[in-house]
C-alpha cells in the first residue's frame, strides 16, 4: 500500500492530477480503495482531492499588481476560459447583464455570441473596449474614478448601478469558501459588488478551482447568495459536499477537454 501510495503522488507531480478510475486500472483496487488513498495523501498535505480525482498542491497566490489588468494575461488559462464559456450559456437574447472585471469576465467579452441582443453593465474600460464594435451588444460603462487596474467601483460607480435593473450579474472575486464565502482584498470592491448583487435578479459566481477555499479580506456575500456556481473539475471533493449542503447549486465543466 506504501509503495502505490508512493507512486500515486509520483503520477500527480508529473502530470498535474489523477482521476478515481486511472487509480483503479494502475493498481487493479476498487473506486473506495482508491479514494482511501487519496484522503491519506491529502490528510498529509500531499495532494489536494477533486471532483473525480486529485491534483498536485497548489503553492499559495499572491494578489495581482496595482496595475494588473486582464489582458495583460497573454497565455490563455484553459480552466477559466471553460469557465467563462458555460456561462455565455445562460445568456438570453434581450438581458441585461453585468460582467466582472475579472480574467475569467474578460474571456466571457471576447466570446460574446453573435446571435443574442443584449445589454452589458461594466466598470472595466478593457472589458468595454472588447465589446465596443459589437453591434449586438449595447454597452453601460459604469464610470467613476478609474483605477490602475483600469476598473472603477467608487461611489458615483455605485450610484449608477443602484439605479439599473439587471437581469444576470456574472460574479467573480478574489477567493471563494463555505464559511467566509466571496471575499476581496478592497472594501470599495467590496461595496461595489454587494451593489451588484442587490439589484440583479440572478447571480452567478464564476470561481474556477484555484479560487476555492481561500478567504481574502473584505466579505462580498455568503456562499449561499449566489443562484448558482460555475467551477472546473478541479474543485475539491469536500467543496462541493459542503455546497450540497447548503443547498447551492455547482456546476463543474471538464476544462481539459475545451
Amino acid at each position: 500500500m506504501e509503495e502505490r501510495q508512493k507512486d500515486i503522488v509520483r503520477k500527480i507531480n508529473e502530470a498535474g492530477r489523477i482521476l478515481v478510475s486511472e487509480i483503479q486500472e494502475y493498481y487493479q483496487i476498487s473506486a473506495d480503495c482508491a479514494r482511501r488513498d487519496l484522503r491519506l495523501l491529502e490528510s498529509k498535505g500531499l495532494l489536494q482531492r477533486t471532483h473525480g480525482g486529485a491534483i498536485v498542491v497548489r503553492p499559495e497566490e499572491r494578489y495581482p499588481e496595482t496595475t494588473y489588468n486582464p489582458i495583460d494575461v497573454k497565455e490563455v488559462q484553459a480552466d477559466y476560459l471553460a469557465v467563462a464559456r458555460r456561462a455565455l450559456a445562460y445568456i438570453e437574447n434581450k438581458d441585461v447583464i453585468y460582467i466582472t472585471t475579472s480574467l475569467v469576465g474578460y474571456y466571457m467579452a471576447e466570446n460574446m455570441p453573435e446571435d443574442v441582443t443584449i445589454t452589458v453593465l461594466t466598470n472595466s474600460v478593457t472589458i468595454a473596449e472588447a465589446l465596443r464594435k459589437r453591434m449586438n451588444i449595447s454597452v453601460i460603462l459604469l464610470g467613476g474614478e478609474m483605477s490602475h487596474r483600469g476598473h472603477c467601483h467608487d461611489f458615483y460607480t455605485i450610484q449608477m448601478v443602484e439605479n439599473i435593473r439587471i437581469d444576470k450579474a456574472f460574479l467573480s472575486h478574489a477567493a471563494l469558501s463555505c464559511d467566509f464565502g466571496a471575499s476581496i482584498h478592497d472594501p470599495a470592491g467590496a461595496a461595489f459588488g454587494k451593489a451588484v448583487m442587490k439589484n440583479s435578479a440572478r447571480n452567478i459566481g464564476l470561481y474556477p478551482s484555484k479560487k476555492i477555499g481561500k478567504n481574502s479580506i473584505h466579505s462580498v456575500c455568503r456562499i449561499e447568495d449566489y443562484d448558482l456556481l460555475i467551477t472546473d473539475d478541479n474543485v475539491p471533493e469536500d467543496f462541493l459536499a459542503r455546497t450540497r449542503e447548503l443547498g447551492v447549486v455547482v456546476e463543474t465543466v471538464d476544462w481539459k477537454g475545451d
